[in-house]
């Protein structure tokens, strides 16, 4: 077993297989996905688990290199907002129709329990190395 971080199987081997510039989507319980867009849904009833909870594990295991959000969250939703940019993130407010296209191309999507509007975030996968030879 290991010892610390994600111990959900799925997620945790969708992670594994992140490659650099990959997005992910870490979402609310409501988010409209693609059909066929792999999906853990970890939501067990509404605002379980706490969208910001998810980010904030998701982010211990992962290197993010931009994110974004709809640009509605800064207005509609500014805890989740300033939440996000407290994790590390400095995410990219985008046009809504233009963040739901985006998400439409995600390599999966982690569908959280949060029930409070625009509470999504879109990651792009960086990696952990850095200079070269």
């Amino acid at each position: 077993m290991i010892r610390n971080g994600i111990i959900h199987q799925e997620l945790s081997g969708l992670i594994a297989g992140l490659r650099h510039t990959d997005t992910f989507v870490i979402s609310d319980a409501g988010l409209p996905l693609a059909p066929g867009t792999p999906v853990v849904d970890l939501g067990y009833r509404y605002g379980q688990p706490p969208f910001l909870d998810v980010v904030e594990a998701v982010l211990a295991q992962v290197v993010v290199e931009h994110s974004w959000v709809t640009d509605r969250i800064r207005e509609v939703n500014p805890s989740v907002h300033a939440g996000l940019r407290s994790l590390g993130l400095d995410p990219e407010p985008l046009d809504h129709d233009e963040f739901k296209a985006r998400v439409r191309a995600a390599r999966f999507a982690v569908r959280t329990g949060e029930d409070s509007f625009f509470a999504n975030v879109l990651c792009r996968a960086g990696v952990p190395f850095s200079g070269g030879r």
